[in-house]
């Protein structure tokens, strides 16, 4: 949709006129033209039209999407969905598939490493990758002062955890838990990236039974504690859930992980704890 096709939606959605719609800020005639195509609208007239009616922003750019986005990335995105869903099935040769298509469709380099280690994870075979990548991976990050804010690099960190050794990967962490420590505002699209990544290396640490290392088990504790911190709002409660299981895992009850996990189940979780570690 363009900008005037998505603002004509919104406004049947409303049930409002052209008129109501453009609360004073344009004219209806000029706000008619921008709905029709034949005129555009300053981002600043637009913003203040989507928020005098609360209008869900999110959503609005939704509708955008497919005209605005460039090809490549819509790409990309929908590569990178369909091999998310592809892994929370836990089918393999659909994940494969995922990645046959990856290699062929996209251009993305980070994309290509991202579903490589994917693939490896799940068939038990990351001791085959190259030991060559894993040192690229060590030295971009090394160099790359802003990962923390760019999500590009918090999506290959998130996906590349499993080939990290333990004490890299514990030194990302420890930097990444330094910055959520000191920050005092982050916002909830980074707060979930951030959540990605610390289940992630609580699940990983788990898996190694890396616990016994000094330094490692305080990055563990501080990462439980920092879960807590960050999932306020409702939709991060599984965040803290799949946190609590781990924390169970750790402390050896299995008997009560169990429990979370057949919870999960009853809700309708199936596919989501279906990767869950044991």
């Amino acid at each position: 949709m363009t900008i005037g096709e998505a603002l004509k939606q919104i406004r049947g959605e409303l049930c409002l006129t052209q008129k109501q719609m453009c609360a004073e800020i344009v004219t209806r005639s000029f706000y008619a033209k921008v709905e029709s195509g034949k005129s555009m609208i300053s981002a600043d007239k637009l913003a203040e039209i989507l928020f005098s009616h609360d209008v869900d922003i999110n959503y609005f750019y939704q509708l955008l999407r497919k005209t605005y986005m460039p090809k490549s990335k819509q790409i990309d995105e929908n590569l990178n969905q369909k091999m998310n869903e592809a892994f929370n099935s836990g089918r393999i040769e659909l994940i494969e598939q995922c990645y046959h298509d990856i290699l062929e469709q996209s251009d993305s380099k980070s994309l290509k490493i991202r579903s490589m280690i994917t693939v490896a994870y799940l068939k038990n075979e990351l001791s085959l990758i190259d030991p060559k990548v894993k040192q690229k991976l060590f030295i971009e990050f090394s160099k790359e002062q802003n990962w923390m804010a760019n999500s590009s690099s918090l999506r290959l960190f998130t996906n590349t955890m499993p080939i990290w050794s333990q004490e890299n990967l514990s030194f990302f962490v420890e930097r990444l838990l330094n910055r959520i420590e000191k920050s005092k505002k982050i916002t909830e699209l980074n707060q979930e990236r951030y959540l990605r990544i610390l289940e992630n290396y609580l699940t990983i640490c788990y898996q190694r039974r890396a616990q016994n290392g000094i330094s490692t088990a305080k990055n563990i504790q501080r990462t439980f504690n920092c879960i807590l911190k960050l999932s306020s709002p409702v939709h991060f409660a599984l965040y803290k859930i799949a946190a609590l299981y781990l924390k169970y895992l750790f402390l050896d009850r299995k008997a009560e992980a169990q429990k979370v996990k057949d919870d999960m189940k009853e809700y309708g979780y199936q596919n989501l704890v279906k990767n869950w570690p044991e």
